[in-house]
């Protein structure tokens, strides 16, 4: 699926850009105007309408992390999984050297979330979503982590506790099954005991 979007997705991207770039040049000259009758500009000068958009080569060749910081960059937010994906995929990144030619969206999440933690360059916030490290505060990022692992630690400890109470009720149950009592053997007659028997009967 991912593979047929690609060229939709990177066809809109292209004309995205000629829209943003048509803004950027209205409020060019929106202020230039306002310049001309001594008025203060009414945008900010330099800014950049297509700082959400993408080049359809600006990934190509690139390594999965640098280029998805540099997505992020361009963002200046974080991003869900997904986008990213359709971001790189319309950027030109090759998934298919990479490696990533099925379940992309969900190597994706993976690769990111690999790259997380202290040496990490990503951070994965509570909605899923992914943001750069470098932007979040070090104190609070150690307090999450710290969290996080608490979090993760419990949920060990329960499922351990369950599967001891699962355990100990499948060997009470085994125990409390009553045991099927064998049958006493058949003993045997040999000839000589029906002999003396025989002979005792007619004595009597």
């Amino acid at each position: 699926m991912a593979d047929e979007l690609g060229p939709a997705v990177a066809a809109l991207q292209r004309k995205l850009d000629e829209q943003l770039r048509g803004v950027a040049d209205t409020k060019r000259t929106i202020n230039m105007l306002l310049k001309m009758s001594d008025q203060p500009p009414l945008f900010p000068e330099g800014e950049d309408e297509r700082s959400g958009s993408v080049r359809s080569d600006q990934f190509y060749g690139k390594p999965f992390a640098a280029s998805a910081a540099e997505y992020l960059t361009m963002r200046k937010q974080a991003c869900q999984p997904d986008e990213i994906l359709h971001a790189l995929e319309a950027g030109g990144f090759d998934f298919d050297v990479a490696g990533w030619k099925d379940q992309r969206l969900r190597l994706v999440a993976l690769a990111l979330a690999k790259n997380t933690g202290n040496v990490g360059k990503f951070h994965k916030l509570n909605n899923g979503a992914f943001g750069l490290r470098s932007w979040y505060d070090a104190d609070f990022l150690k307090k999450a982590a710290s969290g996080a692992a608490e979090a993760k630690a419990q949920k060990v400890k329960k499922q351990k506790a369950k599967e001891k109470a699962v355990k100990a009720a499948a060997q009470a149950a085994a125990e409390a099954k009553p045991k099927l009592l064998k049958a006493p053997a058949k003993v045997k007659n040999h000839p000589e005991t029906e002999q003396v028997v025989q002979s005792e009967e007619r004595s009597a």
